[in-house]
């Protein structure tokens, strides 16, 4: 009976060498240390001989198949395969490099931000490389990768499961193109693992695609006519300055410098506990000049028209964002988009990864975001410069949102300014 993968990784060692039989004089030699070991019984000119093909693991059941097959075609012909090192002859053929180096080497022909490619990396170390580095590239069916993207799905990371599920397509698409192997296992892998609940995230819930991205915005500025202008307000200006929601509900009209279109946050307002200037696209102006309006003579920006009347004008009070993103209606279900779906943290994240994915300077994006200080900021880019790719980048990604809005497909944002 032929030896099967399972049979072979699950075989323990006895008391006695033993031999496990693939057929034709080939077998998996089992000693009682555990060494495992490839052999080929053979005779030729009436003596018996025994080559030896090479160890398991390092020497995988289909290649040592590969191998005795072309020791018999040798021995057939009169030729010893000692003799001609058929061994080494094997190993030169076949591909012994392992998945990680071709996940790397495509990793270093993609154009994203430095820090979008140490965080996929890290996922691909984390969640693909430990299982496929076991055997060659050419060992693995659609089954197995599925199994291995399974087990990332089933702790809960459903997202990141169909993530490592498109960078194994493509990995194995270059396996292909370069005559590794004769079809792509990973073709049509995504298809088979379950679909993330948008509805079933953290505290800082937040949407990561451009069509959740424009279905929300649409909503955004359909208010229904309940809600106050000052939320809707609120909301609108959130997607484009990347603020926390506290500093968007204690924003005052004395931080906002409209000569030079920018946001002044004093360093007691943040949790770094330094200054932070948020450059001003021009759809943010705008919000703040209709705003002006309306709330100009008093402390805050965002004051509700029942606290515009109160003896003591207070701002927005705190979750009022949030709780009105839940009340926002899904076009496709046509109920609330409820809790889970979006928080007003969220839309920092949603900034921060799609800003990432669009290739910018992830510098510059941790500097927008108050993450870093613009003293750690690489020392290629003086003041004048980090402002100015702030700037760009800021003007850019409001234009990527009106592109998401009007259209639902956007013009790819001009990086090389940023």
């Amino acid at each position: 009976m032929a030896l099967t993968n399972t049979a072979i990784s699950k075989a323990k060692p006895d008391s006695k060498a033993k031999k496990m039989s693939d057929g034709g004089g080939l077998y998996l030699l089992v000693k009682p240390s555990g060494y495992k070991a490839w052999k080929y019984d053979f005779r030729l000119n009436g003596k018996r001989g025994t080559y030896s093909i090479g160890n398991y693991p390092d020497i995988s059941l289909k290649d040592a198949r590969t191998a005795h097959q072309l020791a018999r075609e040798h021995v057939a012909k009169g030729i010893n395969p000692k003799a001609i090192k058929v061994n080494q002859n094997i190993v030169n053929q076949l591909d012994n490099k392992r998945f990680s180096y071709y996940a790397t080497q495509w990793i270093e022909k993609q154009n994203m931000a430095e820090s979008t490619l140490s965080d996929l990396q890290q996922r691909i170390d984390k969640n693909l490389t430990p299982y496929l580095d076991k055997e060659r590239v050419n060992e693995f069916t659609t089954l197995d990768l599925f199994r291995i993207t399974e087990i990332v799905s089933n702790r809960g990371a459903k997202e990141t499961a169909l993530i490592m599920a498109r960078v194994l397509k493509k990995v194995f698409n270059e396996i292909l193109l370069l005559g590794v192997i004769e079809s792509n296992p990973a073709q049509g892998l995504a298809e088979l693992l379950p679909k993330p609940d948008r509805r079933q995230r953290n505290n800082f819930a937040h949407v990561t695609t451009n069509s959740e991205l424009r279905e929300l915005l649409l909503q955004i500025d359909k208010p229904s006519e309940r809600q106050d202008y000052a939320v809707t307000q609120a909301l609108k200006l959130m997607p484009l300055v990347f603020l926390r929601p506290y500093n968007i509900r204690f924003l005052k009209w004395e931080y906002i410098d409209f000569e030079k279109h920018v946001i002044n946050i004093p360093a007691s307002e943040l949790k770094t506990r330094k200054p932070l200037t948020v450059p001003l696209a021009t759809q943010a102006e705008i919000i703040l000049k209709d705003m002006h309006r309306l709330t100009g003579e008093l402390e805050y920006v965002f004051v509700s028209s029942r606290g515009q009347n109160a003896e003591v004008v207070t701002p927005l009070s705190e979750n009022t964002t949030t709780k009105a993103l839940q009340r926002l209606i899904d076009p496709i279900t046509n109920n609330p988009f409820g809790v889970g779906y979006m928080t007003s943290h969220g839309f920092r994240h949603t900034a921060s990864t799609m800003l990432n994915e669009l290739g910018f300077d992830s510098d510059i994006i941790e500097l927008q975001l108050a993450h870093i200080d613009k003293n750690q900021v690489r020392a290629t880019y003086n003041k004048a410069q980090w402002m100015e790719k702030r700037t760009n980048m800021m003007q850019a990604w409001a234009n990527y949102l009106d592109g998401l809005k009007t259209q639902g497909i956007v013009t790819p944002i001009n990086k090389k300014a940023v």
